[in-house]
């Protein structure tokens, strides 16, 4: 082959024979696949940051109730559901008090932790779950206490009845009997009733507890008030209604209706059953601390398991565009 036909096909292929060239080319695609490698790393890097560090802030502000209450008032407002938005903020109010104290304790318990100094508790954390209350320390509790006419009494002592927990209930007591859950030594906490008196606390007692589950299970039951859970299920209440409504046929309807129930048991049971857990589980390793820490990140994974379930069973329907959040 000719010199001057060699010419004639690298002119035609556009290829240059000049290495100088073509060593500068790869240079210059070099250095730009490096920079598109750098920024794919780089964001993914702060991607994975973001997901690694998501848990441990929702954790944290789940952990203070009051403020747990009042970042969840925007997203029920713009996705429609105003009563359950009053509930919260009503509830936020009335429990502030007891709010207050029990960060109180658990400031307190983290400073002894740190200083290594003696803590006066109101009972032994590791040995003993006091029963939980959905009024004491309230500021409706505050009004009760102040009731005078002896109707007004009869009242008060009959909601007082009512306040118990779900380890005081037939539910309880069937968990209790299956999983083999006795009740052992009372001893007289700081813990005080609604009344004023001071509350028993008793030990636990479980044969071949395997990893502890039956101890956190009676614990986490003496932790739920029952008032407490249908306060919960209230708030379900009018997104249930408004999926009733949806739907041009009745079987529509009935069938947008029954799948919001299913998603307001799923979101009360993530809740009660993640804080119980939780909150039971940090008590007993870490005390007053342990137990809101606990209960923030129990929050944090009970609704995360709640929505996984959501997703996979009752997946939403295509929303049209005059459709409102669920």
């Amino acid at each position: 082959m000719s010199v001057d036909t060699l010419k004639t096909q690298n002119q035609n292929t556009g290829f240059s024979a000049n290495p100088v060239t073509v060593v500068q080319e790869a240079v210059k695609q070099k250095q730009a696949v490096k920079r598109a490698v750098d920024d794919i790393l780089d964001d993914t890097f702060e991607k994975v940051t973001e997901a690694a560090a998501a848990p441990v802030e929702k954790t944290l502000l789940n952990s203070v109730a009051p403020v747990r209450r009042v970042i969840s008032l925007p997203d029920m407002v713009s996705q429609g559901d105003i009563a359950a938005a009053i509930g919260v903020g009503g509830l936020t109010v009335v429990s502030l008090p007891e709010d207050c104290r029990d960060l109180r304790d658990a400031y307190r318990h983290s400073k002894s932790m740190i200083t290594r100094s003696r803590l006066s508790q109101p009972y032994n954390y590791r040995k003993y779950q006091h029963d939980f209350s959905f009024f004491r320390g309230t500021l409706l509790h505050e009004l009760m206490k102040r009731a005078k006419s002896p109707r007004m009494q009869n009242f008060v002592k009959h909601i007082y009845s009512l306040d118990k927990t779900l380890y005081n209930t037939w539910f309880g007591a069937l968990t209790k009997k299956i999983l083999g859950i006795k009740d052992g030594k009372k001893v007289l906490s700081k813990v005080k009733n609604l009344d004023g008196t001071q509350q028993y606390v008793q030990q636990i007692v479980v044969k071949k507890d395997l990893w502890g589950f039956k101890d956190l299970t009676a614990r986490a039951m003496k932790r739920t008030s029952i008032l407490g859970l249908a306060f919960l299920g209230a708030l379900e209440v009018p997104k249930i209604v408004k999926q009733f409504k949806k739907g041009d046929t009745t079987e529509d309807k009935v069938q947008s209706g029954s799948k919001q129930i299913g998603r307001a048991a799923l979101n009360v049971l993530g809740v009660s059953i993640g804080m119980g857990y939780g909150g039971a589980l940090g008590a007993k390793k870490f005390g007053a601390v342990g137990s809101l820490i606990g209960m923030g990140a129990g929050l944090f994974a009970g609704c995360g398991v709640s929505n996984l379930i959501k997703r996979l069973v009752l997946p939403k329907q295509q929303k049209s565009v005059d459709d409102s959040a669920v």
